[in-house]
């Protein structure tokens, strides 16, 4: 079993940080609204709580909070950086590409498959959960579609870098 030692920091922040831009690049896809955002937010809290209550130990160092925190502040000074706004969307989905590349690059690396599986298996959740959380395109919270296409579109994205497939 593998652990933040066993990584680079760059590797190690990959590892880190890909499942929060997942969640952010999965919310941002959609087109969810005030209400839609919180319900995102929420089951962005969720799984990370889940997975940092989970049984494999990689995934809840990768949740400890002073890394969540860390990957929080990274983040944020991406966000930050963001020149213009309206590109922020394709932002996010290509920080949150580029960090999973590198995060299953370097667990291919160490030559660990279940520390791989578990975390694939932790983005697909992450994603999923985040995308099913609200509707997209109603009015009030009437009619609409649980996933929006901007969603299955990053979902589908997101497949290709994970070999599998979500919802």
């Amino acid at each position: 079993m593998l652990s933040r030692n066993d990584f680079t920091a760059e590797q190690w922040q990959a590892l880190r940080n890909a499942p929060q831009l997942v969640a952010l690049a999965t919310a941002a896809s959609g087109n969810s609204g005030l209400f839609g955002s919180l319900s995102e937010g929420m089951a962005t809290a969720s799984a990370i709580a889940e997975a940092s209550r989970g049984e494999h130990a990689l995934i809840r160092e990768i949740f400890g909070k002073d890394e969540i925190r860390a990957a929080q502040e990274q983040i944020r000074d991406l966000l930050k950086s963001a020149p213009d706004k309206s590109l922020l969307n394709a932002r996010l989905q290509q920080a949150a590409t580029d960090s999973i590349s590198a995060a299953l690059e370097a667990l291919s690396g160490k030559g660990a498959p279940a520390d791989a599986d578990a975390y694939c298996t932790l983005l697909q959740g992450v994603a999923e959960k985040v995308a099913k959380a609200s509707t997209e395109g109603g009015f009030l919270g009437f009619g609409g579609e649980r996933i929006s296409e901007g969603e299955r579109q990053f979902l589908s994205q997101l497949d290709s870098l994970l070999g599998t497939r979500t919802a």
